[in-house]
């Protein structure tokens, strides 16, 4: 018989009016690496309610070998993915992403392909891939096990089993 005692500690940092969620992390074990991932917009996840997103993101990262995952996105209102697209900038969430993305020791970034051409995400996406630069060796998009279907979103059936492809930020952005 083999019995397996797991402790999982989340610490989610929210706006004081709890509209906006910043940084969501779960650890599970401080003596493995650390994975960041920066995905679209929050859930209302939290503590103790996950919802699909967050749960295959912590599969995935503890199949890949990771004891703890951070949950960050380009934008970080909870809600209508409209009102978020209205925002110009966010300078409280760029702090959250730039500190996340430097204690990392792996970068996912999986905000998904459905918005790439809506102007407000190619903005807020410029924006934050600046704050990456400095880590740019970290990032990694999500693939499937060819290395294609890059730059998915977690719930796409595509990746549902991550495999983790390195990428350049210059991939992301837009030529003028």
């Amino acid at each position: 018989m083999k019995t397996i005692t797991t402790t999982l500690t989340t610490t989610a940092i929210f706006s004081s009016n709890g509209k906006k969620r910043f940084l969501l992390t779960k650890t599970w074990d401080d003596s493995k690496p650390r994975l960041a991932i920066i995905m679209l917009a929050p859930s209302e996840a939290s503590g103790i309610e996950l919802d699909n997103t967050t749960m295959l993101v912590i599969n995935n990262a503890s199949r890949l070998g990771y004891g703890a995952v951070s949950i960050v996105n380009l934008f970080a209102t909870i809600g209508d993915i409209k009102e978020n697209f209205n925002e110009d900038s966010d300078k409280e969430n760029l702090k959250h992403i730039s500190t996340i993305a430097q204690t990392a020791d792996t970068i996912v970034y999986a905000s998904g392909v459905g918005k790439a051409n809506n102007k407000a995400f190619i903005k807020r996406q410029g924006q934050v891939l600046e704050v990456l630069k400095p880590c740019e060796y970290k990032l990694h998009c999500l693939s499937n096990k060819e290395g294609k279907a890059r730059f998915q979103h977690p719930l796409s059936p595509a990746v549902r089993t991550w495999y983790l492809s390195p990428m350049k930020i210059r991939e992301l952005c837009k030529e003028n």
